[in-house]
């Protein structure tokens, strides 16, 4: 079985490993992303939700896997609404980092160093249609060979899951702003984390996923505030749902 994980992006990622936290520090754009995400999330979730469920346990008892969880930001959040997390990261200093934190953070987070790849040769068994929910966000940008992970993630997900991707559109202003802005001027993003050659547009997502019976049917923008006070900074304000997809975008649907 082919590994889908980019050893020199592992390797770039593991080198900021302890920085995961430092919410001023180089994953500051995931920090302030988070919320939003999590709104993202939550409005797509009640879809396979039966009963309501009381704001702060909206996820409660769903088995949720974060792909690519790295320092555990998302899961961490996910946790916190009642899932059970299965966080998996290629990254082992990623991964040490979210465990240390969650001990810390008091949530019972299960992290694995390991592909989606070598999770189903190594635990297929226990890990085959399992999830309630599969989140990759902001990880298939970063993969080798896109349509094995895409296949990987619906073998992880159970029918009628919901499967959560978010990453950058492959646009002219995802890849201006997405990559050369974000990482060349306001360098809220380390040198060379993206690869524009690795982004992908949300027809062109959709198309490939369905290829995987994941059928994606709704998508929103995010978009940071950034004023003046911002670019001196160099920052990024918190992030915002927004019908404009042309830069980073959600792709949420239901595994068939």
């Amino acid at each position: 079985m082919t590994n889908t994980a980019d050893k020199r992006e592992i390797e770039q990622f593991s080198l900021l490993s302890n920085r995961w936290w430092d919410k001023s520090g180089p994953f500051s754009a995931l920090h302030k992303m988070s919320s939003a995400r999590i709104e993202f999330i939550k409005n797509n979730a009640s879809r396979i939700i039966n009963n309501k469920k009381i704001e702060t346990k909206f996820l409660d008892g769903l088995e949720c896997l974060d792909v690519g969880c790295g320092g555990g930001i998302l899961s961490e959040r996910l946790s916190r609404l009642g899932a059970k997390v299965t966080g998996i990261d290629a990254s082992k200093t990623s991964i040490n980092v979210a465990k240390q934190h969650s001990v810390k953070s008091r949530l019972e987070i299960d992290y694995r160093c390991i592909t989606t790849s070598k999770l189903l040769k190594t635990e297929k068994e226990n890990f085959l249609n399992k999830f309630d929910i599969v989140i990759a966000s902001e990880v298939i940008e970063h993969v080798n060979e896109r349509k094995i992970f895409l296949s990987d993630i619906s073998k992880l997900c159970r029918s009628g899951g919901l499967i959560v991707f978010t990453t950058i559109n492959k646009s002219f202003l995802g890849i201006l702003l997405g990559k050369y802005f974000a990482e060349n001027i306001l360098k809220v993003v380390p040198k060379n984390t993206h690869d524009p050659k690795k982004f992908i547009s949300p027809q062109k997502l959709a198309l490939e996923a369905e290829e995987h019976n994941i059928i994606l049917d709704n998508y929103i923008g995010f978009m940071p505030s950034i004023k003046i006070q911002n670019i001196i900074k160099k920052e990024f304000g918190d992030f915002r749902l927004s019908s404009n997809i042309n830069v980073n975008y959600g792709a949420a649907g239901i595994r068939l």
